[in-house]
Parts: structure tokens; C-alpha cells; sequence
């Protein structure tokens, strides 16, 4: 969906939809010195190896990329492109589904800010807005510490840790949100600010689930975080027909969110390429493996296997690559949409999904449910800005990916279709899994918090400034 067609409240449109794909020349540069920024332009080498994002579907040709380097450099460019009124888009990992960190105008891009220090005696970890959650886990795992942060690597902490933030410990653990200890922004008046629970406190109450790109532009984030023993890692798979396909579904459903809080699961579901449907249950857990071995027959004695379940204890970081599906950056075309479900699944509603799924072509279509419960949800609900905490049960992710710009009409339809077919069974999305075919999408992704949400954005923003396709408004 090209986002020039989005358009806000009053007529105001997106920061990525202002200016056309071309320019015949970029807008004149402000003077920053090279040591806080750098500007990127096009027909650079350093231009095109910057420009590849996760989305190929959403990519976009900025006709100005800021590398930001400093909080002074951050500040200058938030300065310039509000007093020239330039359009922008600040990206930070870049892995946004609908490309809101994507700008045909001016791209300001933390990438190079991803400074990480520790404080031993407070447990506090500083991390530079640009940071990837692979560095992260590569400068925490081997001291001995975790962060409940997701499973690929190349996501950026900032627009991650803003929308909420699941991982394969969250249930142990939290969301990364949870884990925010203080945050510093440049504000749209190019000042810094700080917030914390016990400064702007209201500010950081919204940047923990209320969304990036929205309140300011993040330049460093803290981190309370806890040491981490060992970690058992797990997975089995089945192919079955859709009857008994049904029946395991019940199962998971019934176990993963009433599982100790040790255990966080994810079930993965696609056809598989003889028509029967393929179910992996896999995840981690922070307890004994004999703890895991035990909650795990509630799936084995209701269908045995197709590949057994299997066990492995390792460190932090390794269990990190287990499922990092590798840490190099992609660039692909996708879409994702997602549902949260807060009302165990009936019978029609877990036909409805995966008779769905069996009705699609194999291999083009998943869907990964994460299992919610555990410290998740004894937060509550208006206590960050992340709505979906107690009751709910677990997030559906549908999504699809393709390697050739033609095969996108008829994935996008699958896809939709697919989608369309759970309406009855729930009404809500998760920010991070950003979907423009939303109608009411502030509702969905906030519910109870948006009118305080709207009231912070007004306090801190009036100008909306920092806006993009879906940012508060």
C-alpha cells in the first residue's frame, strides 16, 4: 500500500507520504559539523548500503539520510527539518512492517548511535538509540545477564522497546518495555528531555507501548535488567489433518498461558506441502528441564510428534541464536497483521484459523501464536502504555514473505482473507506488528490508554511534528 494514500485527522498526511519517490534536488543542508551527523545523498556509495530496509514492499528513496552520530546532532537536524517544515521519518533498525521509519524526504537515522555501557552497581544498562537488539544480547549474554527483548537480531531497540517489545522470556521476564528504566529524547522544540518514573513521568509512561516515531526522537534508553542462568531450549512439530490438527491446538491453547511463568511458548502454524497441517510448538524456559519435561505432556499425550521433542540447555546468547534465524540483515517483501486474542479460542473461532490456513497455498502463509500470561499480564493494564496485559491469553502474528515484487497481490489476498476469517474472534493488534489496513487502528493497538495517550502527544507534541502514518494523533 503506498502510504502517500494515508492520510491523518484535518487532512494532515504522513511524515514518509509528503514529498514524491523523486527530487530533482535535495532541500539545503543545515551546517552540522561531521563529528554529530553526516548527510547522505544520493549516487554515494555510502547512500545505497544505507538504504536497504526489512520491507522491500515499503522501502523508500530518502532524498536526504541523516546519520546522526551525537544528542547535538540529533537535536540540529530535529531543529532543521522543523523550521524548514521538511517531511522526515526517524528509523532506527528500520524493521517497521509498513515503513513508517522509511521517508521520501529526510531520513534521520540512528544507526551509528549504538554506544552500550553498564553500571555493575545499579544493574543498568545504557544503550544508544540506534542499537540493535543483537548488540544487545551480544554485550549483556556473555557478563552473565539477559534482556527480554524478541528473537531477531537486526531490530532496532528503540521502535521495539517503544511498542512493547515480546520475547521468548517475556513470561519470565516481561516485555523490554517493562525492563525501561529512563529514556532521553530530543523534543520538537530540539531540546533534550528525560523521562523517567520519577521525571516526565507521563512521557515515559507513554514510550513504553505507546509506539515510535511519536513523542520525540529517542537517543538513549536505560535498561534495568537481571542476571540470567541457563536456558532450555524446546520445539516438536506435527503434521496432521485438520480434525486432529484442532484438538492440539485446544491443548496448546489450554497450556501455554497457565504454564509456570519459566515458560515462554510460541506455536507456529502452516500447510504443509502434503495438504495436512504443520504445528511447531517450540520456545524457552528459565526452569529445570525437568519442570519443562513435565508441563510439555499436555501437548505429547494429546498427538504423538511427528518429530519428537526436543531439549537443550544452554547460555543466554546461545539461546538467542537458536532462534535469531541468523544475524544478518533481510530485505524482503512482507506484510504482517495480527490479532490479540483475550478470550480463550472456541471451537469455531480455532476452525475458523486453521481450516483458514489449510484453504491457502503451502509454505506461503504462517501464523506464530505468542503465549501471553506470567509477568506479562500481572502488569496492568493502564500501567504502561501496552494495553494487553491481564486476560490476555495470546498474540496471533500472520505473515507473509516473497522474494519477487509480482508475487505480492495474491499473497497480500491470501493473506487478508485469512485474516478476515478470524473478525468475530478479536479486535485488538500489536503496534510492533503495524498494519495500515486497520480502520480503527488507534483503538486496536491502545484500547483503554489512547485518551491519555492523546493527552500526552498533545502536551508534548501540540504541532504533531513527529507524526507518521499511525502515530498518536
Amino acid at each position: 500500500m503506498n502510504l502517500s494514500r494515508r492520510a491523518f485527522a484535518a487532512g494532515i498526511l504522513s511524515a514518509p507520504a509528503i514529498l514524491k519517490p523523486a527530487r530533482a534536488a535535495p532541500p539545503a543542508l543545515p551546517n552540522i559539523v561531521a563529528e554529530d551527523a553526516i548527510f547522505v545523498l544520493p549516487g554515494s556509495t555510502l547512500y545505497d548500503s544505507t538504504l536497504p530496509a526489512y520491507n522491500l514492499r515499503t522501502e523508500l528513496r530518502p532524498a536526504v539520510r541523516v546519520l546522526v552520530k551525537t544528542r547535538r546532532g540529533m537535536a540540529e537536524a530535529i531543529d532543521w527539518v522543523r523550521d524548514k517544515s521538511l517531511p522526515f521519518a526517524l528509523r532506527s533498525g528500520g524493521h517497521c512492517f509498513e515503513g513508517f521509519s522509511q521517508s521520501a524526504g529526510i531520513a534521520i537515522d540512528t544507526r551509528v548511535m549504538r554506544s552500550l555501557s553498564f553500571d555493575e552497581a545499579t544493574n543498568v544498562l545504557a544503550v544508544g538509540a540506534g542499537a540493535t537488539l543483537g548488540d544487545i544480547y551480544r554485550f549483556v549474554g556473555p557478563r552473565g545477564y539477559g534482556f527480554p527483548g524478541g528473537s531477531c537480531p537486526t531490530v532496532g531497540i528503540s521502535g521495539h522497546t517503544m511498542g512493547g517489545g515480546f520475547g521468548l522470556i517475556a513470561r519470565d521476564r516481561g516485555l523490554a518495555c517493562d525492563s525501561l528504566a529512563g529514556i532521553d529524547l530530543i523534543d520538537v522544540d530540539a531540546k533534550p528531555v528525560r523521562a523517567s518514573a520519577n521525571e516526565n513521568a507521563d512521557l515515559f509512561w507513554a514510550c513504553r507501548g505507546g509506539g515510535g516515531g511519536t513523542f520525540g526522537a529517542v537517543t538513549e534508553l536505560r535498561f534495568a535488567i537481571e542476571r540470567i542462568g541457563p536456558i532450555t531450549v524446546y520445539a516438536a512439530t506435527w503434521i496432521l489433518p485438520l480434525v486432529q490438527a484442532v484438538s492440539l491446538f485446544k491443548s496448546w491453547q489450554d497450556w501455554a498461558p497457565r504454564a509456570p511463568d519459566a515458560i515462554t511458548g510460541i506455536f507456529k502454524l502452516s500447510k504443509h506441502s502434503d495438504g495436512r497441517l504443520a504445528l511447531h510448538a517450540a520456545g524457552q524456559s528459565t526452569g529445570s528441564i525437568a519442570e519443562l519435561r513435565r508441563e510439555l505432556r499436555a501437548l505429547s499425550d494429546a498427538a504423538e510428534p511427528s518429530a519428537g521433542l526436543a531439549f537443550s540447555t544452554m547460555d543466554f546468547l546461545a539461546a538467542v541464536n537458536h532462534f535469531s534465524g541468523g544475524w544478518g540483515y533481510e530485505s524482503k517483501y512482507s506484510k504482517g497483521k495480527s490479532d490479540y486474542i483475550t478470550q480463550p479460542l472456541d471451537d469455531a473461532g480455532i476452525e475458523a484459523l486453521l481450516g483458514g490456513i489449510a484453504a491457502l497455498p503451502a509454505g506461503e502463509v504462517i501464523v506464530i501464536c505468542d503465549a501471553y500470561g506470567g509477568s506479562v499480564t500481572r502488569v496492568g493494564d493502564d500501567s504502561t502504555a501496552f494495553a494487553y496485559r491481564g486476560g490476555t491469553q495470546f498474540c496471533i502474528q500472520y505473515y507473509t514473505s516473497w522474494q519477487s515484487a509480482g508475487a505480492g497481490p495474491r499473497r497480500l489476498a491470501d493473506l487478508s482473507r485469512l485474516y478476515a476469517a478470524m473478525r468475530p474472534w478479536s479486535g485488538g493488534a500489536y503496534v510492533n506488528y503495524c498494519d495500515l489496513d486497520l480502520d480503527d487502528w488507534q483503538q486496536a493497538y491502545w484500547r483503554q490508554n489512547l485518551p491519555r495517550l492523546k493527552s500526552i502527544k498533545a502536551k508534548f507534541d501540540p504541532a504533531n511534528v513527529f507524526r507518521h502514518a499511525q502515530s498518536v494523533i
